[in-house]
Parts: C-alpha cells; sequence; structure tokens
C-alpha cells in the first residue's frame, strides 16, 4: 500500500514568513491558524531577544511538537519551520 500525500501548492508573496512542514500527527490536533501564531511568536521572540541564526526556527518546530503532544495526539509527530523572508 502506497499512502497518498496531502499536497498544497500555493504562490508565495512578499508577505510569506515562514513555512510548516508537519506530519498528520500535527495537523489532526493543531489548527493552522494556532500553528501560524505559535510561529510567529517564536519570531517575534527572536526579534526582541536576538536569538542566534536557526533558534527561532528550531524553537518553533519544538514548540509545535510539544503542542501536539499535550493535545494528545497519538500518531507520529515531524515539524519542520522555514524561514522564507530571511535577511542575506
Amino acid at each position: 500500500m502506497i499512502c497518498e500525500p496531502e499536497v498544497t501548492v500555493s504562490k508565495r508573496t512578499e508577505s510569506d514568513n515562514f513555512l510548516i512542514i508537519a506530519s498528520d500527527g500535527l495537523w489532526d490536533v493543531v489548527s493552522n491558524e494556532v500553528a501560524c501564531d505559535v510561529v510567529t511568536k517564536c519570531f517575534e521572540e527572536k526579534l526582541r531577544k536576538g536569538f542566534a541564526e536557526g533558534k527561532a526556527v528550531a524553537e518553533a518546530a519544538s514548540m509545535l511538537a510539544g503542542l501536539a503532544l499535550c493535545k494528545g495526539s497519538k500518531d507520529n509527530i515531524s515539524v519542520i519551520v522555514v524561514e522564507l523572508n530571511k535577511a542575506s
């Protein structure tokens, strides 16, 4: 049996700040809106505290996985957060 992934293709805009790639272990228990709020807050914290590069995305992914566990997810949980508008 081969599983069919759920894929969405969207055109990027200048206002896109990040991308969340995650398994259904997250999406079954956390809404898109809540996930985006968590990542946005992590990025805002990065700006306030001057986190080292990569720390905000790692913290956001960890927080989302922890949230899924707290909400009772019984499935495997994989989360990757990609920062899109990183200054060069």
